[in-house]
């Protein structure tokens, strides 16, 4: 006797993994190595294959779970590029406006 074994890869692990390179490239400001970059995608490969057989174990619906988890590390990579990021008033208040740039020069001290 025998079982049949359907193995399809889920579409899950690979976006997780994406979303938590990209936060780490955004938080480090160095993209991965080429070497780190093997190894995830061979670690993405394995995952891949394996999620559809532990997702039939759990009691919960995991790709769903897996698909939530990629939305936070997004919305994190967000966060800490807005972070990074100037203000758009703090931006503005460095550089002169244009109403300030026809305006005469105050008198020096000693003029």
């Amino acid at each position: 006797m025998t079982t049949d074994l359907t193995v399809t890869n889920s579409a899950a692990i690979t976006p997780l993994i994406t979303a938590g390179e990209g936060l780490v490239t955004t938080i480090t400001g160095n993209p991965l190595t080429d070497n780190a970059t093997k190894i995830t995608r061979g670690i993405t490969s394995v995952l891949d294959g394996l999620l559809p057989a532990v997702a039939e174990r759990v009691s919960f619906d995991l790709d769903s779970v897996l698909a939530g988890v990629t939305d936070v590390l997004t919305g994190l990579n967000k966060a800490v590029v807005a972070a990074k990021s100037k203000a758009p008033t703090e931006a503005a208040a460095a550089t002169p406006s244009a109403s300030n740039l026809n305006q005469p020069t105050s008198p020096q001290a000693g003029e």
